[in-house]
């Protein structure tokens, strides 16, 4: 909270400042994701009966607000509410971004506060529905959306990148426990430390080729004072008026001081839109939670096609369907269908 309300007193220096110099432009917004499913499965993939399960749901509900004070200063900030009964949530609602942005270059962009990390937006961009699910990364728990921190950012002719130092736990809403903490282990001195790039080869040539690029992360952080938070990521990307293809592979080392533990999957996935306002998309995951244990991985099937019914409204129709290596008390196959819509304003 300390590192908010430092943000939010820049803010309102930032705001005191503008009336001096310029009008302040502030803009308002945000997303509602809404969704109906029914569960063709007899399990829920945590093992809950579940035979015609079916229900009407409200996923996600983001608020967010732009504060430009000129060319050089601007701030954003982002209320996030989850809501699916499903999944426990309880109409929580929680600060995810409160970022102060300082331009201080075409290839150098500063952002300060609660920060959101580099990978995350970065794919869901190429993803393009988050309104239907989110990304393995996220699905997986690797790394969290946002942290208290600061990132500096910035792209040059055939490269892009991103580093970011933050605390390490996120938003902190889910728990108290951690690197923010001086009363929890590290005593808040550990910091964890991102690094992404973008090498786009083609950037310069024909419109077809352009949209090709090679990427990578690595994140070396400290969960505690016992056990790792290390990072690796890299995969191919293509984005074009037609067609957006990913592939992605994860790397997550949670190793603690006598008890080796390494996450590895991959993700893949296409988005087809071959004519204005429709569109079809598919996508395989796999991820392994611990390769040193066997029977635990799990792989998810997701298709389904999309429809723009106006501008800022979604919708889609689509599957998913979740296979586990082992199937358990707790673990068990699933498959949803949903009709998933997307409003923004």
């Amino acid at each position: 909270m300390k590192s908010i309300s430092v943000v939010m007193t820049v803010l309102t220096l930032g705001i005191i400042y503008s009336q001096a110099a310029s009008a302040l432009e502030v803009k308002p917004g945000g997303l509602i994701f809404a969704h109906y499913e029914f569960v063709a499965s007899q399990h829920l993939q945590n093992g809950t009966t579940a035979q015609n399960y079916s229900a009407f749901e409200v996923s996600r509900i983001y608020l967010n607000m732009d504060a430009k004070v000129d060319d050089k200063v601007s701030a954003f900030i982002n209320l996030e509410a989850n809501l699916t009964s499903r999944d426990n949530k309880n109409n929580r609602i929680f600060l995810k971004n409160a970022e102060l942005r300082l331009n201080l270059h075409k290839a150098a962009k500063l952002f300060f506060g609660l920060v959101a990390n580099p990978w995350r937006g970065f794919e869901e961009g190429i993803w393009k529905h988050r309104f239907v699910s989110k990304i393995l990364e996220d699905i997986e728990g690797l790394l969290p959306a946002s942290d208290r921190g600061v990132r500096l950012s910035g792209q040059i002719p055939f490269f892009a990148y991103d580093a970011m130092i933050g605390n390490g736990e996120g938003t902190g809403s889910d728990g108290t426990g951690g690197n923010e903490t001086t009363s929890y282990s590290g005593g808040g001195r550990f910091k964890d430390y991102t690094g992404k790039v973008a090498i786009i080869p083609f950037e310069r040539t024909h419109e077809l080729f352009k949209g090709l690029k090679l990427n990578a992360l690595v994140h070396k952080g400290e969960k505690n004072e016992t056990t790792l938070r290390d990072r690796l990521y890299g995969g191919l990307s293509y984005e074009s008026k037609y067609l957006n293809l990913a592939g992605n592979y994860f790397n997550a080392d949670n190793s603690a001081q006598a008890a080796p533990s390494r996450g590895e999957g991959f993700s893949f996935y296409t988005v087809v839109t071959p004519i204005e306002k429709f569109w079809l998309f598919a996508r395989f995951d796999k991820y392994d939670p611990d390769i040193h244990f066997g029977g635990d991985s799990r792989m998810r099937f997701f298709s389904g096609l999309g429809y723009q019914v106006t501008k800022g409204v979604r919708v889609a129709l689509d599957h998913l369907y979740t296979q586990q290596e082992r199937r358990s008390l707790t673990r068990q196959d699933e498959s949803i269908f949903f009709i998933h819509t997307e409003a923004k304003f």
